[in-house]
């Protein structure tokens, strides 16, 4: 069997990130029926346990590269060695979750083999290795179907909770192959000196499982961080917030979501006093269930949220958590 789709693994703090098991969904998708492998690669200074992961999570082949230039991802870096391994190994496609990174790094890649990328796809119409991929652009007023009919290998990136994860086998027993590169700092026209968390956050949005966010109704910043963030701490969850909370500088805009900021995908995403406007819908479309509460009976949440409840965000926001509270304390 030809290793025929390659998927380039994400991680962060010694953590494969959930959108590269998505990847793997729809390249365990692609390859079964026409009988092809599925080959992963995790790039780093120290690769062993992610490639052991990612190998008992579906990867028929795991390529870990491992070089200290490789330890903190710069797209110079990167680069070299994924050309390699494609060039090499020649796969139908390359998928990677749409992340910022992707943005980074895909389009050097694609760009070594004159390749187009489809990005930010949400769907995919599969027929062996003919595949028509559905994206969702102008904030998602349109679905636009693609097919790249150039020669292999065609790129692609994923958006985050598109796909689902959830069938991935366990304990699957792939080979792992490691790999060496021979990087050399002087032809890396960049490094990374510091790395430094902005916005005082350390939850990641777009691998958390919860996401509490707030909108203009909270009414001010004091109001936001007592029942947004309080119900966010209380849950262990992500905190999010709509264009005009960030807009008048509550949060940082790390935490927005929607077209203009982040896509989510958590299993529970809770919307306080978030009117639902299309921007901010798009990003959120991911989520298994989404929870909405706002006085508006007619807000456009409400067509999006799996359970809504009309009502005063300043009433129902310390109700609900209190009784959170309460049912922890037994």
């Amino acid at each position: 069997m030809s290793e025929s789709i390659l998927v380039i693994v994400e991680h962060a703090d010694g953590k494969v990130r959930r959108g590269s098991y998505e990847t793997l969904g729809l390249a365990r998708r692609i390859a079964e029926p026409a009988g092809a492998r599925v080959a992963a690669v995790v790039l780093g200074s120290d690769t062993a346990s992610l490639a052991s992961e990612v190998a008992s999570r579906g990867a028929d082949v795991t390529y870990a590269v491992e070089h200290a230039q490789l330890g903190t991802f710069t797209p110079d870096a990167y680069r070299p060695p994924l050309v390699e391994l494609i060039r090499e190994t020649t796969p139908e496609w390359v998928l990677m979750a749409h992340t910022y990174l992707a943005q980074d790094l895909l389009p050097l890649v694609a760009a070594s083999f004159g390749a187009p990328i489809l990005s930010d796809c949400v769907d995919a119409e599969v027929d062996g290795f003919a595949v028509t991929f559905l994206r969702q652009p102008y904030d998602a007023k349109f679905v636009a179907r693609m097919v790249d009919r150039g020669a292999a290998p065609r790129f692609a990136t994923l958006q985050s909770g598109a796909f689902p994860a959830e069938g991935l086998p366990e304990g699957h027993g792939g080979e792992i192959v490691t790999r060496e590169t021979g990087l050399s700092e002087d032809g890396l026209r960049r490094r990374v000196v510091e790395t430094r968390s902005t916005g005082g956050g350390t939850v990641d949005l777009g691998a958390a499982e919860i996401v509490v966010a707030g909108g203009r109704g909270l009414q001010d910043k004091e109001k936001f961080e007592e029942i947004v963030c309080g119900l966010a701490d209380l849950l262990g969850a992500g905190v999010g917030a709509s264009r005009p909370v960030v807009d008048s500088d509550w949060l940082p805009h790390e935490h927005q979501i929607g077209s203009s900021g982040q896509i989510v995908a958590p299993r529970l995403y809770i919307a306080l006093g978030i009117s639902g406007a299309i921007q901010h819908v798009v990003g959120i479309r991911g989520a298994q269930v989404i929870v909405a509460i706002n006085k508006d009976k007619d807000a456009p949440i409400f067509n999006e949220a799996t359970y809504g409840i009309v009502g005063d965000v300043f009433e129902v926001g310390p109700e609900l958590i209190k009784a959170i509270e309460e049912a922890r304390q037994g």
